[in-house]
């Protein structure tokens, strides 16, 4: 049986100031009982103090208020009673990371687009008091059934931190859905004068947000398996006849094991566990949605039992972006 390697329960000074000073600047917005719940709070996921906890949140902070004999249900309503516009304590920690950390940004292409992620996530709840309209339904695997969850869709801005890639949240939304909380996300992206890049997961990319999103919001998603689309119309002839000029071409199948049509630019490496293969075909675009135009990549990963599918607007990036 292999060994588990043992983490240090005692942090080192320097990211605890780092922690410290943080926590210092994002409080200063909130109210006085929920900034001291939050901070405690952020200080015990920040500084490693739930390893020696096993993870529990409630049994790491317990030290810290104990003194002040609030059981936890006090500090839940502590942080529940604070109003405060969740965009501005996350601008606030977005400024902070860029003025304090050797933040370096991600950009792509020969526009030189930032990167923002867009993923949704459920926290299942084992109870729900009544008034909580936003929260819809999640799976819990402990429990092996559906039950009551809060629904939320994030945007990070991708960047690297001493040489690490990680993601710094500038917005968050709630819904009853993943595919609500994701629309609710679109309508209030965080404003930029760059070019930018949204990366999204499987099934949150709608035809109708690839419409929508522009050359400077260009869209990076990720399609489903049984995607149809259809390749750019046939040129017109130097002498059109009668009627309308046709706005489709073939059909394409991009997830089929043999594709109608062949790829624009194939690909094959060696993996570590077998091939790997890249296939791209350009000039593509939903039957509904002609106007979009749209580059797709097919990915056959040996990791993956299926391929994964790639669709953007931003059909000036290359693989060597």
């Amino acid at each position: 049986m292999s060994q588990s390697t043992e983490t240090s329960p005692k942090p080192t000074t320097e990211p605890l100031k780092l922690t410290a000073e943080a926590v210092n600047y994002l409080i200063k917005i909130l109210p006085k009982g929920t900034a001291y719940c939050i901070g405690i709070v952020l200080v015990v996921m920040m500084s490693g103090r739930l390893v020696q906890s096993k993870g529990s949140l409630a049994r790491a902070v317990l030290p810290l208020v104990f003194h002040i004999k609030w059981g936890w249900h006090r500090v839940e309503r502590a942080m529940e009673r604070g109003k405060v516009p969740l965009d501005l304590l996350f601008d606030r920690a977005v400024s902070w990371c860029l003025s304090n950390l050797p933040v370096e940004p991600v950009a792509l292409g020969e526009k030189q687009r930032e990167v923002l992620a867009i993923d949704s996530s459920t926290i299942a709840r084992w109870w729900a008091r009544p008034g909580m309209d936003l929260l819809g339904k999640g799976f819990h695997h402990r429990a092996g059934k559906a039950i009551k969850a809060n629904i939320i869709a994030a945007v990070t801005t991708v960047v690297f931190i001493s040489g690490v890639r990680v993601g710094l949240v500038s917005r968050v939304r709630f819904g009853d859905s993943c595919e609500a909380a994701v629309a609710e996300l679109f309508k209030d992206l965080p404003k930029s004068k760059n070019h930018r890049l949204l990366v999204v997961d499987a099934g949150i990319a709608t035809r109708q947000q690839f419409a929508a999103a522009s050359d400077k919001d260009a869209l990076l998603g990720r399609l489903r398996i049984n995607s149809k689309l259809r390749c750019a119309p046939p040129p017109r002839p130097s002498q059109p006849g009668p009627g309308r000029p046709r706005k489709h071409g073939e059909i394409l199948h991009p997830g089929w094991d043999s594709p109608e049509i062949p790829p624009d630019e194939d690909i094959t490496a060696m993996h570590l566990k077998g091939e790997l293969r890249l296939r791209r075909w350009q000039q593509l675009h939903f039957e509904d949605v002609a106007d979009t135009v749209l580059d797709v990549v097919r990915i056959d990963h040996p990791d993956y039992e299926k391929p994964l599918l790639l669709a953007t607007i931003a059909r000036e990036l290359t693989r060597v972006c």
